[in-house]
């Protein structure tokens, strides 16, 4: 059967919302579909013939009500009041198993929140975050999920004139921090026990009957799981403001991001972020700051003192996943946590001192592990870890395991900038290689890809832009 949209969210909150169609900016085509994703939204129903027409606003798609949503965020650090989808719109909800599941395009046109901006979206942002979201997926850490991207015949101006696209992405739900910081300041409180509850129980229905500390409680776990998970991949977020918090705690508006190359926790990538509030070891501490300003806004509904419980276990809780996970990719599920914690030290010193490739150093360890001596950067300066972590494995190792958390393919920048010099020339073809790579990123039959290969000293990027 074709996808059916529930729209639940556009008829409970017209207050927060804004109904417009998606506004065409010339012919769209088809560049990519997610069609493993689109199987399950479908329930098994082929892509319509249609669906370029539908995302670029050509014609309606048939059962979708789009919206524009109202909310507001701290920003830097910041309080904005202003914010909103300024080039996004929600199509609606679809009924997956037990569950819903936002359908939403970015590069709609311009609402009523856009401020100004054209509403539009480029190619090359459009690519970065496909790309990202599906890796993500792929490395089993909470995101949201491409769907599909088409391409327009707008010219965009950013730092450069740049072609057009619009790219449909799925979620839990894209309610954020931020809308329940826009009821708080605005005094719409029976909007925000409503949405509140409603979230709760549209992204996990089990608490439909939770309160709303049982309820907080959930996104403070997810929100640092999902943060251990980018720690633990290398992934830098960029532009952590409370806006691009969801509160399903799945990795959300990508912008300046990047994953690490060579093992420099202290670089910023994101070229606004002169003071580095969201650099890499930041994030966590951004993570807890967001969800005070969270906490803040749901005073009106409890206590912050039965709030401050679930706040008070995020450490431990980031701690606990990043140590899973760190654990799994490692090989250190015989070792006592405090061991671990000392060995994961280790290593992550020796990859700065080294300069080190962060992602195929993992990979290093387990050809050392297979071989039964150092290889690759443990052969060259990393002998004295390599003896400290034999002794703490003491001859078990997680070979198997370390393959199935360990990828060969992770979105690197200067891949992904070639990808979209190919897309922007009319040649797609690398995008879906580049995708099917990221999809399967443990196959060890990637290893020697072109995919797998860091970039070359005059293929780093040392900044990228926020504009999209």
């Amino acid at each position: 059967m074709p996808i059916v949209f529930d729209n639940r969210y556009a008829r409970k909150f017209p207050e927060i919302t804004t109904s417009q169609p998606i506004k065409p900016d010339g012919k769209a085509n088809l560049l990519w579909l997610n069609e493993p994703l689109w199987v399950e939204l479908s329930a098994g129903d082929k892509p319509p013939a249609k669906l370029a027409d539908w995302l670029g606003g050509l014609e309606p798609w048939p059962g979708a009500e789009p919206v524009a949503q109202k909310y507001a965020g701290h920003q830097f650090g910041h309080f904005n009041p202003y914010l909103g989808d300024g080039r996004g719109l929600l199509l609606g909800q679809v009924v997956v198993g037990e569950k819903l599941q936002d359908i939403h395009v970015k590069g709609a046109g311009p609402t009523p929140y856009s401020r100004g901006a054209d509403g539009r979206a480029v190619l090359r942002s459009s690519v970065r975050e496909l790309l990202a979201s599906e890796a993500f997926y792929a490395l089993g850490v909470p995101t949201t999920r491409a769907l599909a991207l088409v391409s327009t015949e707008g010219k965009i101006q950013r730092e450069r004139l740049e072609p057009g696209a619009i790219l449909a992405r799925t979620a839990a739900t894209h309610v954020r921090f931020g809308h329940f910081e826009h009821c708080f300041h605005r005094n719409l409180e029976d909007t925000m026990k409503h949405l509140w509850q409603d979230t709760i129980e549209t992204v996990w229905p089990q608490l439909a009957n939770a309160s709303v500390a049982e309820g907080f409680a959930q996104v403070v776990k997810r929100t640092a799981e999902m943060i251990a998970g980018w720690q633990a991949y290398g992934f830098i977020h960029g532009v952590m403001n409370t806006d691009n918090m969801s509160i399903a705690g799945e990795t959300f508006d990508f912008g300046p991001y990047a994953f690490l190359d060579n093992y420099k926790p202290e670089k910023i990538f994101n070229h606004t972020d002169a003071g580095g509030r969201y650099g890499f070891f930041q994030q966590p501490g951004i993570g807890l700051w967001n969800l005070k300003r969270l906490a803040q806004a749901l005073s009106t509904m409890v206590e912050p003192d039965e709030l401050q419980s679930a706040l008070d276990n995020y450490e431990t809780q980031l701690r606990q996943a990043y140590l899973n996970l760190m654990t799994k990719r490692l090989g250190l599920s015989a070792v006592p946590d405090e061991q671990k914690m000392a060995l994961i030290g280790g290593w992550l010193s020796l990859l700065e001192v080294n300069n080190a490739d962060y992602q195929l150093s993992f990979r290093d360890l387990i050809d050392s592990l297979e071989s039964g001596a150092p290889k690759g950067l443990l052969k060259q300066s990393g002998e004295s870890w390599w003896k400290e972590y034999q002794s703490a494995i003491n001859g078990y190792t997680d070979i198997d395991v370390m393959k199935q958390v360990n990828p060969w393919v992770i979105v690197r920048t200067h891949h992904a900038q070639r990808v979209i010099e190919a897309s922007e020339a009319g040649d797609n073809s690398l995008l879906e290689e580049y995708t099917q790579a990221l999809m399967n990123p443990f196959d060890d039959a990637l290893s020697d890809s072109v995919w797998a290969r860091p970039p070359k000293p005059n293929e780093q990027v040392s900044q990228l832009s926020c504009s999209s």
